[in-house]
């Protein structure tokens, strides 16, 4: 049985027609013909691993946390579907701790 956000997610990614890597571009095709284009350079920089955004406890407080510079000639070497739910991309600068659902990419 899927909970309610897992359920999104699969029904998401199931949505995912194709990914593919340009120079400085990565696009994605959903089922419904619609197309989300990111940057790598942002898709770098809004990485969502704890060590690039930081993590929050019960509580809501937030720990930690780096701003990471805009690199304007990263790129992505290859990447990797994790689960049902994203991707893990592997950055030309040896980043590659973040997991970016498909509802981050869809929606972005």
């Amino acid at each position: 049985m899927l909970f309610q956000n897992q359920e999104k997610d699969y029904l998401t990614y199931k949505m995912l027609q194709s990914i593919n890597l340009f120079k400085k571009e990565v696009a994605f095709l959903w089922e419904d013909n619609t197309t989300t284009v990111i940057e790598i350079s942002k898709l770098r920089q809004l990485c969502p691993c704890a060590f690039c955004s930081g993590e929050k406890d019960a509580l809501g407080n937030k720990y930690g946390g780096v701003e990471v510079k805009v690199n304007q000639e990263i790129s992505i070497s290859r990447f990797e579907r994790v689960g049902y739910y994203g991707l893990q991309f592997f950055f030309s600068d040896g980043h590659k701790d973040g997991i970016y659902t498909f509802v981050f990419l869809k929606t972005f």
